[in-house]
């Protein structure tokens, strides 16, 4: 028992000095977080008068057909104070960039040691069994959804003629306290709710933004089935009803995860490619892999090997490397039936900017 007491304190006394160490690197004036702050009012860097998400050519796009820039695990984040994050901005600075999609884990916090450390060097309060937005653990870090649904629901105030999509995985049966969350939000009036079951139909991005039903919501996980479109509890759709995706980690194929491929065949919903590589041997997210991976010549390379459809969510790691946001705009202007010399103009036109 006196060895075991002995190892107690020095497990505590580690545990402080580490908690001491963490409080001086954030406050410390030393610290940066690698990305530019946010403008206060979340104003879009690319909206324009006149456009859907940034191009005039978009808004007649079903939104099913329009290219989306998507965050992956867009809570996690060095900025955010996240251990193994997927991003060295938060999701607020992506959206103000022009990404139009995020990628959200909700589940229920503990209240553990790790979690209140997190929490009190970023000025929230705790408590036990609470909802949040996480990764595997809220020991790795955890964002408030009261304070990222305030800040979506005012990026959509402030940028009327933008169009979002979130993608939520729900873990640890925290269904009904995301429900909560959202209905608590002020969201619920920007939430796209279809009025038929009709899956094949999907309204323009010009038809959202005249509605100003600019925020689809999909869910997948504890608690998520399948459900008819005018159906779908709170506005969330069933993502495995209207998406099929790429196999994950895997950048230089178009293999599809799963054997449902009936939304692919159909092509009446949303597919999405997941282009983002973890580290090998840590199977942590990678900077220097998404630096390889996020370029306009590997995106180009890696849409070519998709035969039959093109993707229109394109999910990232490190969403402030490289020509992502480039590469979704080209798209868009492809999808609107740009031909191949108005592109390479288009093209030259930005580069000289």
């Amino acid at each position: 028992m006196g060895c075991f007491g002995c190892i107690i304190k020095s497990f505590l006394c580690t545990a402080v000095l580490a908690s001491a160490a963490v409080i001086a690197w954030r406050f410390g004036p030393w610290y940066d977080d690698g990305s530019p702050d946010a403008p206060p009012d979340l104003q879009a860097l690319n909206a324009c008068t006149g456009c859907c998400n940034g191009l005039r050519s978009n808004c007649d796009l079903p939104v099913n057909e329009a290219t989306f820039a998507m965050v992956h695990n867009a809570h996690s984040s060095k900025e955010d104070l996240f251990a193994g994050y997927n991003n060295d901005g938060g999701l607020e600075g992506a959206l103000v960039a022009g990404y139009r999609g995020l990628m959200l884990d909700s589940c229920i916090c503990d209240g553990s040691l790790g979690e209140k450390v997190n929490n009190f060097l970023k000025g929230q309060e705790t408590g036990e069994n609470y909802l949040g937005f996480c990764h595997v653990s809220c020991d790795a870090g955890v964002r408030d959804p009261t304070k990222v649904f305030a800040n979506i629901k005012t990026f959509l105030e402030v940028n009327p003629n933008e169009v979002l999509i979130i993608e939520f995985e729900v873990r640890d049966s925290s269904l009904s306290q995301l429900h909560a969350a959202i209905d608590d939000s002020g969201l619920d009036d920007h939430i796209y709710r279809s009025t038929s079951d009709d899956s094949q139909s999907w309204p323009t991005l010009q038809e959202l933004i005249d509605a100003d039903t600019r925020l689809l919501l999909f869910a997948h996980g504890d608690g998520m089935k399948s459900c008819s479109q005018i159906r779908c509890p709170e506005g969330i759709f069933y993502t495995f009803d209207h998406f099929q995706e790429t196999e994950w980690d895997d950048v230089r194929t178009c293999r599809l995860n799963g054997e449902n491929n009936e939304v692919w065949a159909k092509g009446d919903g949303f597919f999405l490619m997941n282009h983002w590589k973890n580290n090998e041997k840590t199977e942590l997210p990678s900077k220097s892999n998404a630096e390889e991976i996020n370029t306009f010549e590997e995106l180009t390379y890696r849409f070519g090997e998709c035969e039959g459809r093109v993707p229109n969510v394109v999910s990232v790691d490190f969403w402030g490397v490289g020509d992502v946001l480039e590469f979704v705009r080209e798209a868009n202007l492809r999808n609107a039936g740009f031909s191949e010399e108005a592109l390479a103009e288009a093209r030259s036109q930005s580069q000289g900017d």
